[in-house]
């Protein structure tokens, strides 16, 4: 015969891993300015902070794909990853000047954007210091 203290040792191992099974925790969010951390390899010290920021703006729109990103992209270039819900480059100019005061355009790379918003960020310090 199995000794009591077994039978409830077993039942509470049983009991916990069911638990886990069935309670799972939920899907944690991506992190998306660690995935493009990658970009700031490519720009100079000052812009590697912006061009993180942007990277991972870009990033939840386009999704996964940014990790293609490189500063020659343009924004045409970038739109067109969004597989699930098309974005159009337009829509990227939108957003980059609502978001960050600056105009772009369809040929726009990621580092003359880069450099366009913290030329920008530095000529409107009350901006730069609320982003």
């Amino acid at each position: 015969m199995i000794p009591p203290f077994y039978l409830y040792l077993g039942a509470v191992v049983l009991l916990m891993s069911l638990g886990r099974v069935i309670w799972r925790q939920r899907a944690k969010t991506t992190d998306w300015a660690l995935v493009v951390a990658f970009v700031r390899l490519d720009f100079p010290p000052h812009e590697r902070d912006l061009a993180q920021k942007i990277a991972a703006g870009l990033a939840e729109i386009v999704g996964v794909k940014i990790k293609q990103l490189r500063p020659e992209h343009t924004l045409k270039q970038i739109a067109a990853w969004s597989s699930v819900d098309h974005i159009y480059a337009q829509d990227l100019m939108k957003i980059l000047l609502l978001a960050f005061g600056v105009a772009c355009d369809e040929n726009t790379t990621f580092r003359a954007l880069v450099e366009k918003v913290a030329a920008k960020q530095t000529s409107d310090p009350q901006r730069a210091a609320q982003a």
